[in-house]
């Protein structure tokens, strides 16, 4: 998700990888179970390779609509059976193992229905976001009925490789379906150094920029 060219149209098949400190940094804050995890809107899977680096514990499903990359995302997964061509606000939970984690950096323009279908999974839902996501009235009642753990980053991610950020700051969302509730948390997450950051610009560089 990014904001940048905010007046054009965009399409369901952006692509704006996420940075992997951005992974790192949800990972060392929240406590999130193993198992089966989904990643609906996966890319070329910047966010599954960035969880795989920390987490030998996860079996993943990848929804994508791009069919250039079921090759890259079956070998992140380890069996292209399990990457599903396919626009996730239209895909079925019916055949595929209940996710323990459905998580994502939701393309701009459909953030919304995206959270929306992900929470019918059962799972926990964990969504890169725009922090200003909490200020839309047309939002306002679904997060009053769904209220979110809010994961602040304090750095503004770059999406793109030429490590240009936005003109927002961005949070990790995190739902969990089985807990009612009236309210949830938000904490600012630990800084990232420019070398850090640095550092997977350069790796995204060599990768051509893919997500």
């Amino acid at each position: 998700m990014s904001s940048t060219n905010r007046g054009s149209q965009r399409n369901r098949a952006d692509n704006y990888p996420t940075p992997t400190w951005c992974v790192r940094r949800l990972l060392e804050a929240v406590k999130l179970p193993g198992g089966t995890w989904l990643e609906p809107t996966a890319g070329a899977g910047a966010i599954i390779e960035g969880v795989n680096a920390v987490r030998d514990d996860i079996e993943w499903t990848a929804v994508e609509l791009r069919s250039e990359c079921r090759g890259p995302l079956g070998k992140l997964v380890g069996d292209t059976r399990r990457v599903h061509i396919a626009d996730f606000t239209e895909f079925s939970p019916a055949g595929v193992k209940e996710p323990n984690v459905v998580i994502t950096n939701p393309p701009y323009l459909h953030a919304m229905p995206i959270v929306e279908h992900a929470l019918g999974f059962g799972g926990l839902v964990v969504m890169l976001l725009r922090l200003n996501f909490l200020s839309s009235g047309t939002r306002a009642e679904f997060l009053r009925r769904h209220p979110p753990d809010v994961y602040v980053l304090p750095n503004r991610p770059s999406f793109t490789a030429s490590g240009k950020t936005d003109s927002i700051e961005y949070a990790w969302f995190v739902w969990n379906p089985g807990r009612r509730r009236r309210k949830g948390a938000i904490q600012v997450l630990a800084p990232t150094s420019k070398d850090e950051r640095r550092n997977d610009l350069v790796t995204l560089r060599l990768a051509g920029g893919g997500a």
